[in-house]
C-alpha cells in the first residue's frame, strides 16, 4: 500500500499568506550562498523544493486555493535581482516574511523552511554554496542551549 506524503501548512508572521503543500518537497537545501545569507539575515537559508503543482495559496491570494502555477498571489511582492541569472525573492507584502516563490523558469517552488506551520519530517538533505560559507557560521552542537 502506498502511503500518500503528508500535507504541510505555511504561512508568512502575519497570516495574510497561507499555503499548503500537497505532496513529498523534492528536496530540502541549506543554501550558503551570499545573495540568500542577506535575504535571510542569517548564516544560510533552508529551502524546500517543490513542484509547483503540489503547492496551493491558501490566502493572500485574488483566488483562494490558487495553485502556484497560476502566478504569484497579491498579497507577496516578488524581486528579481537583475544581476543573476536566477535569483528571487518574495516576501509578504504585509509583515516582509520571505515566502515560497517560482523559480524564474516556473519549473519549482522555493519554500522558506521557516515558514512551515509544523515539522516537515525530513531534515536537510544537503547543502549548497559551502564555498561561500559565512566565517562565522559554526556547529552549534557545542553551543550552551537555552529553552
Amino acid at each position: 500500500m502506498t502511503k500518500n506524503p503528508p500535507t504541510l501548512n505555511g504561512s508568512c508572521l502575519c497570516g495574510a499568506v497561507t499555503y499548503r503543500i500537497d505532496g513529498a518537497p523534492l528536496d530540502f537545501v541549506l543554501c550558503h550562498c551570499g545573495r540568500c545569507r542577506k535575504t535571510t539575515g542569517s548564516s544560510f537559508a533552508a529551502n524546500l523544493i517543490a513542484r509547483p503543482a503540489d503547492l496551493t495559496w491558501t490566502s493572500g491570494h485574488s483566488t483562494t486555493g490558487g495553485h502556484a502555477t497560476t502566478g504569484q498571489p497579491d498579497g507577496v511582492a516578488r524581486w528579481d535581482l537583475p544581476t543573476a541569472a536566477s535569483f528571487a525573492t518574495a516576501t509578504c507584502r504585509v509583515c516582509g516574511t520571505p515566502v515560497p516563490h517560482a523559480t524564474r523558469n516556473g519549473r519549482l517552488m522555493i519554500v522558506p523552511a521557516g515558514t512551515l506551520d509544523c515539522d516537515p519530517g525530513l531534515t536537510p538533505r544537503r547543502q549548497i554554496f559551502t564555498a561561500s560559507k559565512a566565517g562565522w557560521c559554526i556547529d552549534v552542537e557545542d553551543l550552551p542551549a537555552e529553552s
